[in-house]
């Protein structure tokens, strides 16, 4: 139970950097990496209550997360040719 609670209060300090972060591609990690920690969480929770249904929602998450990254990706690389 202590891994839910370091896992959470690690996610709370990278919230700093996404809500402060200078440059967009410091958010962007920042919020990646959030969101790979909800799914730990999910993934822990799931294995301490025996729901192991809940490890699918954090698969579909991860996928989520991993599309949206190479979407915002694409979206900074555009953005840096036009300027």
């Amino acid at each position: 139970m202590s891994a839910f609670y370091v896992l959470v209060f690690t996610a709370i300090l990278i919230t700093y950097r996404v809500v402060r972060g200078p440059t967009l591609p410091d958010r962007i990690v920042g919020l990646n990496t959030i969101t790979t920690k909800v799914v730990v969480i999910i993934a822990v929770v799931s294995v301490i209550r025996g729901e192991y249904y809940l490890v699918d929602l954090a698969i579909v998450l991860l996928m989520v997360n991993a599309v949206g990254g190479l979407i915002l990706a694409k979206y900074m690389e555009r953005r840096a040719s036009h300027d």
